[in-house]
């Protein structure tokens, strides 16, 4: 088989993985791959912390803004459009560089999940009834946590309905999609020749970009954003609207706190998923660790 790379940068938010890829690509002359759940819809833009056409430095950037936010965008989609684009940018001799967060899109290119065969019964869902009622719901959280954290980090841990609507997708991706044992796909061949660069930084300072950047999200009118998209007939209970920095600006526009309240949530749950990010991409024990420490100054 001939050597095809593909170059996957990985980590938490904040940790420089977007000015990073673009370092890459400038240097190999390749094509940068997002594997952002949030950056892929039309119109999330400061929350998702989607690079600017200035910050891209000309660089060609696939799978960001290819999804209407009134609408679901799956895994399963994911996977599809990202190896087709993936194996188009092989084929004309260039490298491409998966760049993102999201750990279920990063999976599903890096190994051949089969997403044909979602299970669509009510069996699943009552399954996770029954087990949040017997439970709780922090249990049922603590296992959407374990299979996707991107997932998780859009639902309130309370709201059962959504974290149970969360699993049903998350479980009929993996589980009924051909995946039975998902640790399992860990010991199976990737799809292509891999380098894996796993970013991170001290914790103190990845804390201090994070809430850095929260707050330039605000000063650079984050909230004018949500209210357009709302305004525009993105429901405020759809995917979409889950993202961190997102559903905590819905809720300040609906009146369940202030301003300065939901900046404070958003600078949490972002520190809370960085720290669930880090977890899952430790997973993959051959990827080589950069600390970026204060070299890179970039938002993502």
């Amino acid at each position: 088989m001939s050597f095809r790379p593909v170059i996957f940068i990985v980590g938490p938010t904040a940790a420089g993985k977007s000015e990073y890829a673009v370092k890459t690509a400038l240097n190999t002359g390749g094509e940068i791959v997002s594997a952002d759940s949030m950056q892929v819809y039309r119109g999330l833009d400061l929350g998702t912390a989607k690079p600017s056409v200035q910050e891209r430095m000309g660089v060609i950037h696939h799978m960001i803004d290819i999804a209407d936010p009134k609408q679901d965008y799956s895994a399963g989609a994911y996977s599809k459009e990202a190896t087709l684009v993936i194996e188009n940018i092989l084929s004309r001799g260039k490298t491409p560089i998966v760049c993102g967060g999201s750990g279920l899109y990063v999976h599903s290119l890096l190994y051949d999940m089969d997403f044909s065969g979602i299970m669509r019964d009510d069996s699943l869902r009552q399954r996770f009834e029954n087990e949040a009622e017997k439970l709780g719901p922090e249990r049922l959280y603590m296992k959407l946590l374990e299979k996707d954290p991107s997932a998780a980090s859009r639902v309130h841990p309370n709201n059962v309905k959504r974290v149970i609507r969360a699993l049903e997708r998350v479980y009929g991706e993996i589980e009924s999609g051909g995946i039975r044992g998902f640790e399992n796909t860990l010991s199976a061949p990737r799809r292509w020749d891999s380098r894996i660069i796993r970013l991170t930084a001290d914790r103190e300072e990845l804390y201090r970009r994070i809430n850095n950047r929260a707050e330039g999200f605000f000063e650079k009118g984050l909230v004018g954003e949500v209210r357009a998209l709302l305004e525009d007939g993105v429901p405020g209970d759809s995917t979409a609207m889950q993202g961190i920095g997102y559903k905590e600006v819905v809720a300040f526009l609906e009146g369940q706190y202030d301003e300065e309240e939901a900046l404070r949530l958003v600078k949490q749950n972002t520190r809370r998923f960085a720290k669930r990010q880090e977890t899952w991409f430790k997973r993959y024990t051959d990827a080589e660790i950069i600390n970026t420490g204060n070299v890179l100054t970039t938002k993502q």
